[in-house]
């Protein structure tokens, strides 16, 4: 018992010395601000789910622009206390920065955000199933 205890307090510094020196703890589960329309029922929004320790640079991305579009791989990168989220060109497609439990996402390559600006808020989530229900845009 004695041992647990050891070895989870030497996680617990080492996650607030890596927090400290700048660099982000790790990234899992599924973020998203998908919505879907009062009127029509068309689902919109960007979704991004983290593989976790098993694969921690990698990422799914997946946008609804009325329904699903392709789902996007992408690789993770961390600078500082953010992250960057890469295309297959290798360019930077979007900055992530924590916001509590959130993710706040900047988007690098030109989209615009649900509010037409180029940053939005995604929280934590579920990840996408059809049968799922979703919060309505507002």
């Amino acid at each position: 018992m004695d041992g647990v205890r050891a070895a989870m307090a030497v996680m617990l510094v080492l996650q607030g010395a890596s927090a400290q020196a700048g660099v982000p703890p790790p990234l899992a589960g599924t973020y998203s601000n998908v919505c879907m329309h009062p009127e029509s029922g068309d689902l919109l929004g960007t979704e991004l789910t983290f593989a976790g320790p098993a694969d921690p640079g990698r990422v799914q991305l997946q946008r609804y622009e009325g329904a699903a579009v392709a789902p996007e791989q992408l690789r993770m990168t961390a600078r500082g206390t953010a992250w960057y989220l890469h295309g297959g060109d290798g360019a930077a497609m979007m900055l992530l920065q924590r916001q509590g439990a959130a993710l706040r996402v900047t988007y690098l390559d030109g989209q615009l955000s649900s509010g037409g600006g180029t940053s939005e808020t995604l929280v934590v989530t579920a990840p996408g199933r059809a049968d799922r229900q979703r919060p309505i845009c507002r």
